[in-house]
């Protein structure tokens, strides 16, 4: 995109979709580009923020349900998350010789963090990031079409990339930080 002159509705859509938050990834990064060289759609971006930001003041205050605040409050009553070694089991995935432990799912986010355990010789399917993907290896090896971690060695991965298949010769234990959107290849 070239910076503009004047707002069309179709800028307005984009810098509304945009001042929300509520765009696609891939389209937000474009316009957030964008914006750093238009001048006209960054005005439109802080103009709509701010009256965003006024709604918030102008709504009336509305008493929720004594069930959908308790929920709610539940929710923020902790702001910590523990999960202990003795509380969690291992879970099997359809890939054999690979386990699991969901320690954490962010449904705001979409992140789900993970610990990964594959026995000798197991096989983690081809796949796509449906976000930042982060693998730290505790134990072990990963090995990849193109390269191998160790233990101790991190990766990231950027949404929208791919995976080859994963193998390890050692067995491994990783911790993944991974998208709820991640894709599996067909074999």
């Amino acid at each position: 995109m070239t910076a503009h002159f004047n707002l069309t509705e179709e800028l307005r859509d984009l810098a509304s979709i945009y001042a929300l938050g509520t765009g696609e990834t891939s389209e937000t990064r474009e316009f957030e580009q964008h914006l750093s060289a238009c001048a006209v759609c960054e005005a439109e971006v802080r103009a709509l923020r701010e009256v965003t930001a006024q709604l918030a003041h102008e709504a009336p205050l509305i008493q929720p349900a004594p069930r959908v605040k308790r929920e709610l409050l539940s929710r923020l009553s902790s702001e910590h998350r523990v999960v202990r070694a003795e509380e969690q089991l291992w879970e099997k995935t359809p890939f054999p010789g690979i386990e699991i432990r969901r320690l954490f799912v962010d449904k705001a986010t979409g992140m789900v963090t993970t610990l990964l355990r594959a026995a000798a010789g197991a096989v983690y399917p081809a796949h796509r990031h449906g976000g930042l993907e982060q693998v730290y290896v505790i134990d072990g090896d990963l090995i990849f079409d193109d390269h191998t971690l160790e233990t101790g060695d991190y990766e990231a991965s950027r949404e929208a990339s791919e995976h080859s298949s994963i193998t390890t010769k050692d067995g491994c234990l990783a911790l993944i930080v991974h998208h709820v959107g991640d894709k599996f290849f067909r074999p």
